[in-house]
């Protein structure tokens, strides 16, 4: 083999990028439940009645360890479509990507963040900047990957492009609301991406329709 044709050689196979997506996708959404701590020395209180109270108090973390992990599943299962339909990704493709999983195991600590304070609008803010930088990583790598047919199948349908397209739009969409209504001082902005199924839905529907 040449030296030539050696340099031409992709530094990195698709393969190999989609293990360590899928890695840090499992990592993080594994590292979300640390963020369901228990209080300094809660356990000095043995009672029934102590334990329930101290359970109900970490609704906040629950809640918002549903919602990641919930959210993180939709972003995996887009990343996974993004490289089903990408050849062979470049540097630029790789160095988007290893942003966009930057911000994907930062995850965890803006869920933790975000349920150990329930009562500051900040914590909210933290939390719904980070699924909104997510959300635009994973839109800058299909823009990259489908404008002109740079990296992906020239097969794939316009609409496809657009379908998916819009739907990496939908999370940081909400997300910008979102924080717009915690700057209000409403300690519920992240209670708004619970109507991410139901904007999905109707995505896919008009879609449907116009294929």
């Amino acid at each position: 083999m040449t030296e030539e044709n050696r340099s031409e050689e992709p530094h990195l196979t698709k393969g190999r990028l989609e293990a360590l997506s899928d890695g840090i996708f499992a990592f993080a959404m594994t590292l979300l439940v640390i963020g369901l701590n228990l209080p300094d020395k809660v356990t000095m209180v043995q009672s029934n009645e102590f334990a329930l109270r101290t359970l109900l108090s970490l609704y906040s973390d629950f809640f918002h360890y549903v919602l990641a992990f919930l959210i993180l599943g939709a972003f995996w299962l887009s990343q996974h479509q993004q490289f089903h339909s990408v050849r062979v990704p470049d540097k630029t493709f790789i160095w988007i990507n290893l942003v966009t999983l930057m911000f994907v195991a930062l995850l965890p600590f803006s869920t933790s963040f975000s349920g150990d304070f329930p009562g500051a609008s900040l914590g909210a803010i933290v939390f719904e900047v980070n699924l909104f930088a997510i959300g635009i990583g994973m839109t800058c790598q299909w823009w990259y990957a489908t404008t002109g047919c740079r990296l992906a199948e020239s097969t794939l349908k316009p609409a496809y492009v657009r379908r998916v397209l819009i739907g990496n739009l939908v999370v940081p969409s909400i997300s910008v609301i979102a924080i717009l209504i915690a700057l209000t001082g409403s300690l519920w902005s992240s209670a708004l991406y619970m109507t991410l199924p139901i904007v999905e839905y109707l995505i896919d529907r008009q879609y449907s329709e116009m294929a």
